[in-house]
């Protein structure tokens, strides 16, 4: 029988006055509990109806309860999450940066923007001629107007490769366990090889970027992101708290992902080329994307290292995820403040990781932006389209007035 049939059977049972008082809750019941079953009622006598009823009405004020349970979690969550804005905006408001001591210098940008993108060909043909031997002016890129600089290194690294899967040998343990040595005779009578297939990793040398120099400046140039894991490592936000082990100098909390790939630069290293530079020149570190936060390690860390080095160092970065925290911030803006943040406002990689959440991040280095929507990520990312804004000087360190809608 239908539920709603039952419950007309059971109402018809009683007297006309508590029919229509036994309607009007089983109404409110049904539209509150959504139906709660009322099912054999009518075999039910008048004191366990009773019980019934004082079941269901807890039920209900259970449900209610846990109702306004959840509206409160709810703008508990929307209160948390306003928090969350406000104390992202607070952190950012809170960090004073010293401000450059030169100025932005455009020609000098459009230089370094095309070295980054030299510098992805050069990890490019790497990967793809074995015999390259790292010289830029074989790569597309390159231009007669850096004819004037000597290629005096280029930066190597570890990259994880994974290759084919392979079969291998596993060994048997022989315990002395009976079930182990009745395994061994039945392997030897059968004459089967126990293998696993598995993937073995292990790690190639790629190009991470070069440094030239010539008698009027030097430019230290690192390059973007190109492999899955490079990815997965700028994914890793986790924050580590780290000290420079040369200097002993804490640099606060850095991004995992950024630090290692920065530490895994085994052949040469920054700082060891560096010291070489001659110091009375201006000396440039850039690099695009990953390559950006690379750069911004690579300048604190010769400004910490190299005192002699330190008043010549400038840093521009293009498509800049955040490195570190506030004391990260604040040591860098201290020893490298010569330091210039080119973004395309449309790119979602300078955004990440988030100022809160994952721990706590800001940027570095004054912001020079541009807005270039190529309507998906990777246009609005890519080399290229910094290249573009940067060559046709569209970059600006004044705010913008662009419509919002939420004012």
């Amino acid at each position: 029988m239908p539920m709603a049939l039952w419950g007309i059977v059971s109402i018809n049972q009683s007297s006309p006055t508590r029919r229509a008082s036994t309607m009007g809750i089983f109404n409110r019941r049904r539209l509150l509990l959504g139906g709660v079953a009322l099912g054999g009622a009518f075999t039910i006598g008048r004191e366990e109806r009773h019980r019934q009823e004082i079941r269901e009405l807890q039920a209900l004020a259970k449900a209610q309860a846990a109702n306004t349970d959840r509206t409160s979690m709810l703008n508990a969550a929307f209160e948390a999450d306003a928090e969350k804005i406000y104390r992202g905006e607070e952190i950012i408001n809170s960090v004073r940066l010293t401000p450059p001591i030169l100025p932005y210098d455009r020609q000098i940008s459009q230089l370094l923007i095309r070295c980054s993108k030299i510098a992805t060909q050069q990890y490019l043909t790497g990967k793809t001629i074995p015999s390259y031997d790292g010289n830029i002016r074989q790569l597309p890129a390159y231009s007669s107007d850096l004819d004037e600089y000597k290629q005096i290194a280029s930066f190597r690294g570890r990259e994880a490769h994974i290759s084919e899967s392979v079969a291998v040998q596993i060994p048997l343990d022989n315990t002395g366990d009976p079930l182990d040595k009745t395994w061994d005779q039945a392997e030897d009578s059968l004459g089967e090889t126990i293998r696993q297939v598995v993937k073995v990793t292990q790690e190639i040398p790629v190009y991470l970027g070069f440094i030239l120099s010539s008698p009027r400046r030097n430019l230290i140039v690192f390059r973007g992101t190109q492999t899955t894991m490079e990815w997965v490592n700028n994914l890793r936000a986790q924050q580590i708290p780290f000290t420079e082990r040369r200097s002993g100098q804490y640099f606060g909390k850095i991004h995992q992902g950024f630090i290692e790939n920065y530490l895994r630069i085994v052949s040469p290293i920054p700082r060891e080329i560096a010291q070489q530079l001659d110091p009375a020149v201006p000396c440039y570190v850039t690099g695009h994307s990953l390559g950006a936060s690379l750069a911004v390690l690579a300048a604190l860390d010769l400004a910490v290292n190299l005192p002699n080095l330190r008043s010549q160092i400038q840093l521009y970065s293009y498509a800049c995820p955040r490195v570190g925290d506030v004391t990260f911030a604040q040591l860098h803006s201290r020893q490298v403040p010569n330091s210039y943040r080119i973004v395309n406002l449309a790119d979602v990689i300078p955004l990440l990781p988030p100022t809160t959440g994952l721990g706590t991040y800001v940027h570095v280095g004054q912001s020079w932006s541009f807005l270039s929507q190529g309507g998906d990520i990777l246009p609005n990312h890519v080399v290229d389209t910094y290249q573009g804004a940067v060559d046709r000087e569209v970059e600006t360190d004044q705010s913008r007035d662009y419509p919002i809608a939420a004012v």
